[in-house]
């Protein structure tokens, strides 16, 4: 019975392992620009939170308290 696959040259096996890193290289940038991207997200969420709580402590620090508004300030 004849052989299908003749076994690799010394080249075509350095070649091949060339292709496979490329393949794997790609395939690694591709995933870590979509988890970029995924993350971009969730960080632009935090930061709005936090301009968000800031700008309701300025907002009661432009509000005059006095002893009766004791309970609204614990």
């Amino acid at each position: 019975m004849k052989r299908l696959l003749a076994p690799l040259s010394i080249v075509n096996q350095v070649a091949l392992l060339m292709l496979l890193s490329g393949i794997l290289g790609v395939a690694g940038m591709g995933i870590s620009a979509w988890m970029s991207q995924s993350i971009q997200g969730n960080a632009h969420a935090i930061n709005k939170a936090g301009s968000l709580r800031m700008q309701s402590y300025r907002l009661l620090a432009q509000v005059p308290l006095d002893e009766r508004h004791e309970a609204l300030i614990r």
